[in-house]
């Protein structure tokens, strides 16, 4: 027994032809029939396909997957048995290629490479081994032959390198001190059959029409006639009562293997099927037919085909210590001759970028398996983001939304990049502040694409018009152009950072955001300070918002406050007569990226809830958190205490920026209103309704005042 092991274990090795033919020169008859391996061939598509299964599918599962694999039927003198898994072989359904044949497989991909390696190959062959018996048995395998030439193959995905480690195995039987025995060298099919009764077998191959029936299959062949039958007729075909015909019968098996001497793997299991099936057969001679196509697949003049003669063993698979007496054999030899699996490195034939896109998506994919199964990364990358200012807030931000997978990124900014920026500012170095500085807004997306080349970076240099910032009479066509170029970004993107250094700035985007119902993430620093802020939207539309989360819900959203609806005066040019600190933002270093942070994770939690922009703040009782927290308006920290509170406003009636008043001013009369604020902001105090306002609060105040007095 040991020495039937050992010889199996060479002739599984894949020689060099001159070697193996040498081996088979060698042999005496009879003797044992040795079989030629598979030697298997992974395509890329194979393992992309599969990274994009474990991703989007498997994730943590390590259930069995159902796959497809094939082998060529014409042979190609010195090479192996080829054993091919493509992109394909997740298909429903087996789409054969011409001359091949198909295989049932199953893929067992392990979570870490720990499992993988743990894992008991011996009893993993076995336990595949004995769903062929048990086909046997039930006579499965009689109706779809295909049944015995299963394959297994063990993964581990590394995707952070797009590296796979893979083990084929093709389980085959033995029984033990019983082998199936070759009695005399094989022989061409062409010295047996004639031309006609060859070209007549070819023919009656190529009209069976499953593929299944194609694996094994009986053949009848005289000198009149070729006929053909499944292998549910065995037991009658090679019974004792027709040993009249035994001479013209012939077992036909697919074969796949290049040797002259040699079957290829797929004769073992389906002889063993014969053997069990007719045990009145064991021990004669049986004539089999190893069909190898030629490459003009119905010309039988290059035919290839050899014709053995094989004895077979007894197999009884109703003997339960029999059949836990079975070896079992199958696991592929690594090229170098070791009983090891392979490895597959895909990093250096994937773009890069590519590469760089699924790792950025596997960081987020990995999140969601074990954390937050609920989150949805499709909406966030699919979301288009315009940051309005391209300095500290703006590059943090910028970052944290590369992190997120956001994959439109579109940066404003007027200022070029000072000496003093690369240090706080991290999406810009030295070299960008040479020759008075690139464009900050240019030199931010440059980065980000160098970060990530997935990205689709943009920089805008622009202005903002400004409330205060008087705009004279030839000036009126340029801003005019300033208006309409942030009026469209603000338009094309899904959401709007306000991330500038200025209040009055803020003011524009805060009222063109507002007419088109656009979500936005107000950010602003102090010494120690910061306020992240969310701006109310009103749904576009009833069919925006659930109807069963319409009503109350929707009302207390669409009421939340912006950032100038705790203001009673109009913004003004804050930038006259400022001493050089009060020109810079001058904040503590980590103040940035606390805020930039909280941004865009406000951002994604508004994303994530079923609301989405109109979700409710989380200060009210009964507010509902999305997958990953709760949404609350806005977020007051405090460096100095290291403290943060969750305040929510409602939306000011009087509001500057975002009041019914002002944007029906806006959409009526467009650029001309713009023009009066940016000269004189008293203007927009009147339209808002905050000058009757003060009147009022001033007569209250004098007629309170009055009573008083005469009280005393």
């Amino acid at each position: 027994m040991f020495q039937y092991v050992l010889w199996h274990d060479i002739i599984s090795y894949p020689f060099p032809f001159t070697r193996r033919d040498k081996l088979s020169r060698m042999a005496t008859y009879p003797s044992i029939l040795k079989y030629s391996p598979f030697s298997s061939l992974v395509e890329p598509s194979f393992w992309h396909k599969l990274a994009q299964l474990k991703l989007d599918v498997d994730r943590l599962d390590e259930t069995e997957r159902k796959i497809w694999g094939m082998y060529h039927m014409t042979p190609v003198p010195n090479r192996v048995s080829r054993f091919i898994l493509d992109c394909t072989a997740f298909n429903s359904d087996f789409n054969q290629p011409l001359n091949t044949m198909g295989a049932y497989g199953a893929l067992l991909n392990k979570n870490t490479i720990e499992s993988f390696k743990s894992t008991d190959k011996m009893a993993l062959l076995k336990e595949h081994g004995m769903k062929m018996v048990e086909s046997i048995k039930s006579g499965e395998a009689l109706m779809n032959p295909a049944l015995l030439t299963r394959f297994l193959l063990l993964t581990f995905s590394d995707l952070k390198k797009y590296r796979f480690y893979h083990w084929f195995a093709f389980p085959a039987f033995s029984v033990p001190n019983a082998n199936i025995n070759i009695v005399s060298p094989p022989k061409k099919l062409t010295d047996v059959f004639t031309k006609h009764q060859l070209q007549a077998l070819y023919e009656k191959y190529f009209t069976i029409p499953e593929w299944t029936q194609k694996v094994a299959f009986i053949c009848e062949v005289n000198e009149l006639t070729t006929k053909c039958y499944s292998l549910t007729e065995v037991k009658t075909l090679f019974s004792k009562s027709n040993n009249a015909k035994v001479n013209e019968i012939y077992l036909v098996i697919s074969d796949p293997s290049t040797l002259p001497q040699n079957p290829g793997w797929t004769p073992r299991n389906i002889l063993h099927m014969l053997a069990y099936h007719c045990p009145d057969i064991c021990q004669q001679h049986i004539r089999v037919i190893c069909l190898r196509l030629s490459c003009q697949t119905q010309d039988a003049s290059s035919d290839q085909s050899l014709l053995f003669e094989v004895v077979l063993p007894y197999v009884n698979l109703n003997d339960d210590e029999f059949v836990e007496s079975l070896q079992w054999v199958g696991w592929e030899r690594h090229p170098n001759g070791k009983m090891v699996p392979r490895t597959t490195d895909l990093s250096e034939e994937m773009d890069p970028s590519r590469l760089a896109e699924s790792s950025v998506d596997l960081n987020l994919k990995l999140m969601k398996w074990r954390l937050a199964p609920k989150l949805d990364l499709d909406i966030i990358k699919n979301t288009s983001c315009l940051l309005l200012g391209s300095g500290t807030l703006g590059c943090a931000v910028a970052r944290t939304l590369l992190g997120w997978g956001v994959r439109t990124i579109t940066l404003v900014d007027n200022g070029r990049v000072s000496y003093s920026n690369p240090v706080r500012q991290s999406l810009f170095i030295h070299t960008d502040c040479i020759n008075g500085g690139r464009p900050k807004a240019e030199a931010a997306a440059d980065a980000l694409r160098a970060i990530f080349p997935g990205v689709k970076a943009r920089g805008v240099q622009l202005t903002i018009p400004m409330p205060g910032h008087v705009v004279g009479e030839s000036m009126y066509a340029e801003a005019a152009r300033r208006v309409e170029i942030l009026e469209k970004l603000v338009e094309d993107h899904d959401v709007v950072f306000l991330l500038m250094d200025s209040r009055e700035s803020r003011w524009l985007p805060t009222l063109l955001a507002a007419i088109h119902k656009k979500i936005t993430i107000c950010s602003a620093l102090g010494f120690d300070t910061y306020l992240i802020m969310r701006h109310g939207v009103l749904p576009k539309m009833d069919s925006d918002v659930d109807n069963d989360s319409a009503g109350t819900t929707s009302e207390k959203s669409s009421n939340l406050g912006c950032y100038f609806c705790n203001d009673v005066t109009a913004p003004g040019n804050s930038q006259v007569d400022r001493t050089l600190d009060q020109q810079c933002t001058v904040t503590r270093p980590g103040l940035s990226f606390v805020a930039a942070g909280l941004a865009v994770e406000l951002m994604v939690s508004l994303l994530q809830h079923p609301l989405k922009a109109q979700a409710p703040p989380a200060c009210e009782s009964d507010a509902e958190s999305g997958p990953l927290s709760i949404v609350p308006h806005s977020i007051r920290g405090f460096l100095s205490q290291f403290t943060q509170i969750l305040p929510a406003s409602p939306r000011f009636g009087n509001c500057i920026a975002c009041s019914e008043q002002v944007l029906n001013e806006y959409s009526e009369h467009g650029f001309k209103f713009l023009l009066k604020v940016f000269n004189d902001p008293k203007y927009l105090e009147d339209v808002a309704g905050l000058t009757e306002l003060h009147e009022q609060t001033e007569e209250a105040e004098i007629l309170m005042w009055s009573d008083d007095s005469e009280i005393e």
